[in-house]
């Protein structure tokens, strides 16, 4: 075939084909073109700061929400273009939702904490105390983060067999899912359960250092909280109901706490963290980076510590009174802005003391022997108005929590611990003190309605756990609502009486199968019983006001009464002869520990 023909050929084929992909191709190059400057348009008008971003998403000060909020706006403005190249998923719109919830949760019932406690602030206490103050933020007692994987770990291999199970349950990142795992959930209960009625605000304290571990950790948290909304659906729970062969769930907290202030040998030392992870700021942020993820980023992290440690040298007191408080405010500042470089975590609670993590030193020592400083928290609050500082440590009453509140603005709340256990009754009036512009909703208007709502609860408790292992935390919840009245230690007595009665009723029935008990009432009439027994009606029906205004002016005398001693004998340190409540609940706690001992003792001689 000769070249011309080849030509006239060529020029004779139709040229549609060609033209397309001529079309199609262009298309592309502008599509692309389009794209390109669209990314860089939204990454340019994305914010220079990642806390400019994530504060008014998390619990930033409401002060600060508007200072972002265009920002934000326009960041919305950039990603909901026409394309929806970028469009966030409904999921994701629905987790920020819920996180920035769960935050206002935090950010509005701030101003007063309930500090955790180990062995006392247990869900028993903690629903008392709801119902004593609705808007009081409740920590958990410490729960430690391997003892929870260590169960999911259990729960995942009761219904998985062979070695993929046991791949997946070592592999933190790829974990299985509880939710629909045919598995018990009881056991991870005794770590995370809450009471039958709503917790309100409530923060769950986790201790570890393990970054893996805490996201098992966290994960067992957020799918134990989506078993309960799907119990929720099937209709109103009952106690000892089984709802697709389980019991009851009760597992809805606001935040997860990180422990990075216990300064107990068994938490810090053997089990390096606690107050030990203050010496690692860069671990904490991978470890709450670690939680933030495991809750799928529904929930707030926050984190607890103190203002230091005593890491580089040994402690004395008067070598450390002569040590620059300058500079142990920056290692605290430096502390606090690598762990919240990431955004993750804007919520700090901070023990105004440093922690002595030298073996000699108990816990008791350490909330004793280091100064308080509280200067450190203040000046943090001022400097970092972005973010949620509330001080720990030497308040122990209700109009104290106040006083701090009113001296600097800038804190966002005050927790307190050995104050609330020792006289649960002087908080009554948290609400009407700390928030007066808040209407507030109807709770018990005196301790015997307190006593008969918390009579419910235990009386759910007792249907559905065993009470010779429950009964004595019940009534040790309830046992200090009394403190400082007359009778008030007979009243404890009974208490302790009855918390006793299941474990020897037990015993007995062991040491002779034929013995025959009486039947026993409600635990919730015993405790009844025991209140107006011992107690006049006046202390039973006095209102929450009137239990204020009296102790304010119990702390009036006794403040006037030790300036006049002190005037006297020339600042001599002579106090009040009289034991303040929580000097008297430290001694009725020693007690109570002697009797728990002795009872562990029986227990193992019969074995």
């Amino acid at each position: 075939m000769s070249s011309n023909q080849l030509s006239s050929r060529s020029r004779s084929r139709p040229r549609r084909h060609s033209r397309e992909i001529t079309i199609d191709i262009n298309t592309f190059r502008r599509r692309t073109l389009t794209l390109c400057v669209m990314s860089l348009s939204m990454i340019m008008s994305w914010p220079s700061s990642a806390a400019a971003f994530t504060g008014p998403l998390r619990h930033s000060r409401a002060r600060k929400k508007n200072l972002c909020s265009a920002a934000v706006t326009q960041t919305q403005r950039t990603v909901n273009n026409p394309s929806r190249l970028f469009s966030t998923s409904v999921s994701t719109d629905s987790k920020d939702l819920l996180l920035q919830q769960r935050s206002e949760i935090l950010r509005s019932n701030s101003k007063l904490s309930l500090a955790p406690m180990m062995e006392y602030t247990d869900r028993h206490f903690r629903h008392l105390v709801r119902l004593l103050s609705p808007k009081t933020l409740l920590y958990t007692e410490m729960v430690a983060a391997n003892a929870i994987a260590h169960e999911r770990g259990n729960a995942l291999s009761s219904s998985f067999n062979g070695d993929e199970n046991e791949r997946l349950v070592d592999d933190a990142h790829n974990s299985i899912s509880l939710v629909d795992t045919d598995f018990d959930p009881s056991y991870i209960l005794r770590f995370l359960g809450q009471g039958f009625n709503p917790e309100g605000p409530s923060v769950l304290q986790l201790g570890g250092s393990d970054p893996d571990q805490l996201f098992l950790a966290s994960r067992t948290v957020y799918e134990f909280h989506q078993m309960q909304q799907q119990q929720r659906q099937s209709g109103t729970i009952q106690p000892q109901q089984i709802i697709n062969g389980q019991p009851p769930i009760f597992c809805d907290y606001s935040a997860i706490n990180l422990n990075c202030g216990c300064p107990s040998p068994k938490v810090a030392g053997k089990g390096c963290f606690g107050a030990a992870l203050m010496q690692d700021a860069n671990l904490v942020r991978q470890v709450t980076t670690a939680m933030h993820k495991g809750v799928d980023g529904t929930m707030p992290i926050t984190v607890k510590c103190r203002i230091g440690t005593d890491e580089g040298y040994t402690f004395t007191r008067n070598d450390y009174l002569s040590r620059g408080e300058e500079e142990e405010y920056q290692k605290l500042k430096r502390f606090v802005e690598v762990v919240a470089s990431d955004g993750v975590v804007t919520d700090f609670q901070i023990h105004a003391r440093i922690a002595i993590l030298n073996k000699n030193y108990s816990p008791a020592d350490n909330r004793k022997v280091p100064p308080l400083r509280y200067q450190h928290v203040r000046r943090l609050a001022e400097e970092f108005p972005e973010l949620n500082i509330s001080l720990n440590g030497g308040v122990e009453t209700l109009s104290g929590v106040k006083r701090e509140l009113d001296e600097c603005g800038s804190l966002d709340g005050v927790m307190v611990g050995r104050g609330f256990v020792s006289n649960p009754w002087s908080f009554a009036m948290a609400e009407e003190v700390l928030y007066p512009d808040v209407s507030h909703s109807s709770r018990p208007k005196n301790r015997m309605e307190v006593l008969e709502a918390y009579g419910q609860h235990v009386d759910y408790e007792e249907e559905r756990w065993d009470p010779t292992k429950i009964r004595r935390f019940m009534t040790k919840a309830v046992s200090h609502l009394f403190a400082g009245e007359p009778s008030g230690k007979r009243y404890r007595i009974a208490l302790d009486e009855l918390a006793g009665l299941p474990k020897r009723f037990a015993k007995e029935r062991k040491q002779n199968p034929n013995v025959v008990h009486p039947e026993q009432p409600p635990l919730s009439e015993l405790i009844m019983n025991a209140a107006t027994t011992h107690l006049s009606e006046e202390v039973l029906y006095r209102t929450p006001k009137e239990s204020y205004d009296k102790l304010l002016w119990e702390e009036e005398q006794a403040e006037r009464k030790q300036t006049v001693v002190d005037t006297v004998l020339f600042g001599a340190n002579v106090g009040n002869s009289k034991k303040s409540l929580v000097q008297e609940w430290q001694t009725s706690r020693k007690e109570d520990e002697m009797k728990e001992r002795e009872d562990r003792r029986l227990d193992g001689s019969e074995g």
